[in-house]
């Protein structure tokens, strides 16, 4: 396995706590679930509350968390923070990004992993296997309890249990030359898990401009093998390998890190989100297929609320089979 280091931006985020699974029928991604902001997740069936108080204890945190994701990412060189939220037209305040001045190393170990067909209890088994899944609200892979890849931050290791995509984009970025703001055509998440809860998200941006050559035969593997129906394993396709290193993408020397939460209910807060400037390239007719799973699966963006997004240049990915970064 050979060692590569690459700077990167930082963003993303995901369904990871066990406990959504039960309250997966309470909402969805439309506009008359989540509504206009992002916050009527707030209210379990989905229906507005005039009082924000009474809001069921479950889903409070979507309506009134204040470090909630996605966010815009303001990566231009002007000084003064953008006072509008370029999505919902709602008052912000979000200051360019900065460096960061006391950056932990970030260092991505995955490793190739065997499909199984063991549906959920892939949680408890012990060796390195994963199975494709259809969540009910993402096209997602779900890693064993054994599988060794891990996202090391500093001396903290956080395995990876799980990768899923949304269309469009969560995340949306302003650049000097995107003053409107910039939404790729969707976006895959890693998502990581300490023992003790704590969650971090590699958020990487998928981009289809360069039409049919760019067809990624990593995400061909994992659509053509998850299931239609909604809350169903994969049945079949055991023995395949799948490297998760190889949808990570190539030639950024930056990466964004920003304090935030789930983008799915329950909105939980104090996720360490890390997001690629860099979009992973692939066609259009993938991201066509992952719409015809879930035609939009993104939440609306939310107030960045004076949050600092901090600028990290050093992310080390090893890559095996000598899959180069640069």
């Amino acid at each position: 396995m050979k060692k590569h280091s690459m700077g990167v931006i930082i963003f993303g985020l995901a369904m990871v706590v066990p406990s959504l699974h039960a309250l997966a029928g309470h909402w969805d991604h439309s506009d008359e679930s989540q509504g206009w902001d992002g916050t009527l997740w707030a209210n379990i069936p989905g229906e507005p509350s005039a009082n924000q108080a009474s809001m069921p204890l479950v889903f409070a945190e979507c309506a009134i968390g204040s470090h909630q994701s996605p966010i815009v990412l303001n990566l231009t060189s002007n000084p003064i923070p953008i006072p509008i939220n370029p999505k919902t037209q709602s008052p912000d305040n979000t200051p360019p990004a900065e460096p960061d001045r006391h950056a932990n190393s970030l260092h991505v170990r995955y490793a190739p992993s065997i499909s199984s067909t063991v549906g959920a209890a892939i949680a408890s088994d012990k060796g390195n296997a994963y199975v494709f899944r259809n969540t009910g609200h993402a096209v997602q892979v779900s890693f064993s309890t054994g599988y060794p890849g891990r996202l090391l931050i500093g001396k903290d290791a956080y395995p990876l249990v799980q990768l899923h995509f949304h269309t469009p984009s969560e995340h949306i970025v302003v650049t000097d030359t995107s003053p409107a703001a910039k939404q790729y055509a969707g976006e895959l998440h890693f998502v990581h898990q300490r023992e003790d809860g704590r969650l971090a998200v590699l958020g990487i941006f998928l981009d289809d401009s360069q039409g049919a050559t760019a067809e990624n035969l990593i995400l061909k593997k994992i659509i053509e093998n998850t299931p239609l129906e909604h809350d169903a394993y994969n049945k079949s396709a055991a023995g395949l390998s799948l490297d998760p290193s190889k949808l990570i993408p190539v030639g950024n020397e930056q990466v964004l890190t920003y304090a935030g939460s789930l983008t799915t209910p329950p909105c939980s807060e104090g996720v360490s989100w890390y997001v690629l400037p860099e979009p992973l390239k692939v066609s259009p007719a993938q991201i066509q297929q992952l719409q015809a799973f879930f035609p939009t699966n993104s939440r609306i963006v939310q107030n960045t609320a004076a949050r600092t997004v901090e600028i990290h240049k050093d992310l080390h990915v090893d890559h095996s089979q000598g899959h180069h970064i640069r």
